[in-house]
């Protein structure tokens, strides 16, 4: 009778932790409702060359941070901004955005795609001569690829690859003595990589 009780406890116990392990694989982050993401990825250009009409190398963190609404599993829509801190100045700028992302399954751990469209705002200018300077902003998108992971029903991690394009309408260069150019239609390629923080509402 012992023997028979141990084995129906060890049963039980079995069919809890394996019914536990089912619920964990199987938590998935909210599917409607309001979120907030924080971002960190470091991003460089793609096109440093004279053909492009961009001498400069870029590399640079590109913090952003968004709200959006969540409202079926696989889709959601929100509005953002990032701030591309480029270490010379020179080519430092907001880009606003809206965005649509779309998570791919409805699993704990999912692929996911994001797309960005919007404006870039110039903030930034190298000091010293000879210098650049953004003078008019321009059109900005961006496509991101990667996957997420959902802690609980609010929280989730996620890590991509994407790809950035911030094309400046006027960019302003000075030579070396100060004498100010004027250069049209200057435009970034920034291949980034980088961590999001989810954080959703209930």
């Amino acid at each position: 009778m012992n023997k028979m009780k141990k084995l129906f406890i060890t049963a039980v116990a079995l069919l809890c932790l394996s019914g536990t392990a089912v619920a964990q694989r199987h938590v998935e982050f909210l599917w409607r409702g309001f979120y907030l993401t924080g971002d960190v990825s470091y991003a460089t250009n793609l096109n440093s060359s004279n053909e492009s009409g961009l001498n400069d190398t870029v590399s640079a963190l590109m913090p952003s941070f968004s709200v959006g609404y969540q409202f079926r599993k696989e889709a959601a829509v929100g509005m953002g901004f990032s701030y591309l801190a480029d270490p010379t100045g020179a080519f430092t700028q907001i880009p606003i955005y809206a965005e649509l992302r779309s998570h791919f399954m409805r699993s704990r751990l999912t692929p996911y795609g994001v797309l960005q469209v919007g404006y870039t705002l110039p903030v930034g200018t190298s000091s010293e001569p000879p210098s650049t300077k953004i003078t008019e902003g321009g059109f900005y998108v961006g496509f991101d690829f990667g996957a997420r992971y959902a802690v609980s029903r609010t929280v989730a991690f996620a890590a991509h690859v994407g790809l950035k394009v911030l094309m400046d309408n006027h960019v302003q260069r000075s030579d070396a003595l100060n004498v100010p150019m004027l250069d049209d239609a200057v435009s970034l390629y920034l291949l980034t990589g980088g961590i999001t923080f989810y954080l959703g509402n209930k």
